[in-house]
């Protein structure tokens, strides 16, 4: 026993020896008659621990409200929304005035990134009200290196989907052509800056969710290294796969917002061996102009072989790295077999790892529990479950079914498998300085209409993380990179945007933007390809 039990019980200890008896017969036990009484009185010893603890007052990151007030908070009108990007607008800056990496700079926030006294929605009516009692690290770095932050961007319904359809507050149109998904779960942030609103933006990736919308619309969006930004104060979906980074117009200001975010906060358990402390984080824009001479691309063959693949844009992204060539890089052809399991591992840990977090059960963490948020979540109920969008009642469906019938080695066998996946990208990136493939496998779809059912909606989003999430559950680096744009498939006068991925080992981001920027600055004029 690692505390004293108290010998005086409250008068509302709820505990009896039928309590004992009823939380047996929930794992399909019992106990011998007479012990009950005995493990009876060991229950509402610990159930006085239990209530004094849950009556304590929380400790969460203190914020300095007079350095960085939240000035002007307000849901947006259409007139200053056109967009439809905007949760909420809030101005906040650092009255101070200190000038840092981010001075002039402005910034939205996806709507996952708690910010204090600002309103939360996280896509979705499923939460009802929430509003975050703390700041994210991220948010903070930001504010302190000059960074002035104009919002909150839309997200979609919970994080969980890849087209821009599913948020509470309707449909984001692409940045490049209207009527047309702008990609998601950051979906705002991604036509944000590509609509110029803001110069960067934070956003949040499980699955593709910075990438997709970088894609999509023709903008520079990073996936770090798992663990690199700190995730403190970022509603989550499933640890091992939680990222969140920079979304830009430019390889430089990504790097520079990445190097004004990255490091350990001494509070996120993601941030692991590697992880440097915010005084050691690399200079990423002077790294970046390093140039590509020496460097091996590897063209890695699954990536440009995904099931529903537009061939167009396989060959746009072979001819973009071939270009490469010209600088002093070397372009091969690269096998990982692997890579196209990497969707089907993630379906498994993603579905089962997010029905146990959202019913406030992840445990074993050293991290900021957000409790006020799981207080929103939990209990599920009727009401809340029929305000979930398709992708959320999917997620819950299988994970619920997964961790009932299936074999409890499923998850565990999953995460081997990742290893095994990690190992052999590792075994590539031991032969080549990064590997590279298209972010997406098909240009982007018209959105969904409103009315699709369940079916419908599934198709809609089919295979768009063919090539991105193999890189969640690795938390490899992965970058996506604008090289032009092809005619839509239905309409050949409409433009879209295609993405370049680029991936590297763990922490080198430096090699990702040294190939990202040296084709935006000397190959990127091309418009079309």
């Amino acid at each position: 026993m690692s505390a004293a039990l108290p010998q005086t019980l409250s008068p509302n200890n709820p505990v009896d020896d039928q309590s004992v008896v009823d939380t047996l017969a929930g794992l399909g036990v019992t106990l011998p008659e007479n012990e009950v009484p005995e493990y009876a009185e060991f229950l509402k010893g610990v159930w006085e621990i239990w209530n004094r603890i849950e009556g304590a007052d929380d400790y969460v990151p203190a914020v300095d409200l007079e350095r960085f007030p939240r000035e002007d908070v307000h849901r947006p009108s259409r007139e200053e929304n056109p967009t439809n990007g905007w949760a909420t607008k809030v101005t906040i800056e650092d009255k101070q005035g200190r000038r840092g990496l981010l001075a002039g700079k402005t910034v939205c926030l996806k709507d996952n990134v708690a910010v204090k006294d600002v309103p939360a929605m996280l896509g979705t009516d499923f939460l009802g009200e929430w509003t975050p009692n703390t700041d994210a690290t991220v948010v903070t770095r930001i504010l302190e290196a000059g960074g002035r932050v104009l919002g909150k961007s839309v997200c979609e319904n919970m994080s969980l989907w890849g087209a821009s359809d599913s948020a509470s507050t309707g449909p984001v149109h692409n940045a490049c052509a209207h009527g047309y998904s702008a990609g998601g779960s950051s979906s705002g942030t991604g036509v944000l800056v590509a609509s110029g609103e803001v110069d960067v933006g934070i956003g949040g990736d499980q699955g593709g969710s910075i990438r997709l919308p970088a894609s999509k619309n023709g903008i520079v969006g990073l996936k770090p290294t798992h663990g690199l930004v700190p995730y403190t104060g970022i509603a989550s979906f499933e640890a091992t796969l939680d990222h969140t980074g920079p979304m830009s117009r430019t390889v430089l200001d990504n790097a520079l917002l990445l190097q004004a975010i990255a490091g350990a906060d001494g509070i996120d358990d993601r941030q692991g061996a590697g992880c440097p402390f915010p005084d050691n984080v690399p200079d990423y824009p002077a790294l970046a102009k390093k140039g590509v001479k020496g460097l091996k691309i590897g063209l890695l063959s699954e990536g440009f072989n995904c099931p529903m693949h537009d061939e167009r844009v396989s060959e746009a992204v072979k001819e973009a790295a071939q270009r490469l060539t010209s600088l002093g890089a070397t372009v091969e052809h690269v096998s990982v077999p692997m890579h196209s399991e990497g969707p089907s591992l993630w379906v498994i840990i993603g579905r089962m790892s997010a029905t146990v977090s959202w019913s406030g059960k992840a445990c074993g963490r050293h991290q900021l529990y957000m409790n006020d948020l799981t207080l929103k979540t939990v209990p599920l109920t009727q009401d809340k479950f029929d305000r979930l969008f398709t992708s959320g009642v999917n997620t819950f469906v299988n994970g619920e079914y997964a961790w009932k019938h299936m074999s409890p080695t499923l998850l565990g066998k999953a995460y081997n498998l990742v290893r095994k996946l990690r190992d052999e990208y590792n075994a590539a990136l031991a032969k080549y300085d990064v590997l590279v493939m298209p972010t997406i496998p098909f240009l982007a779809p018209r959105l969904a209409d409103p009315d699709s059912g369940p079916t419908e909606l599934m198709k809609s989003a089919t295979g768009l993380t063919s090539n991105t999430s193999p890189f969640n559950l690795t938390g490899l680096p992965a970058l996506s990179l604008p090289i032009g744009s092809l005619p839509s498939t239905d309409n050949s006068a409409v433009q879209l945007p295609v993405g370049m991925q680029i991936v590297s080992k763990a922490f080198r981001e430096d090699l990702v933007y040294r190939v990202a920027y040296a084709y935006e600055k000397e190959c990127g004029k091309a418009a079309d390809v």
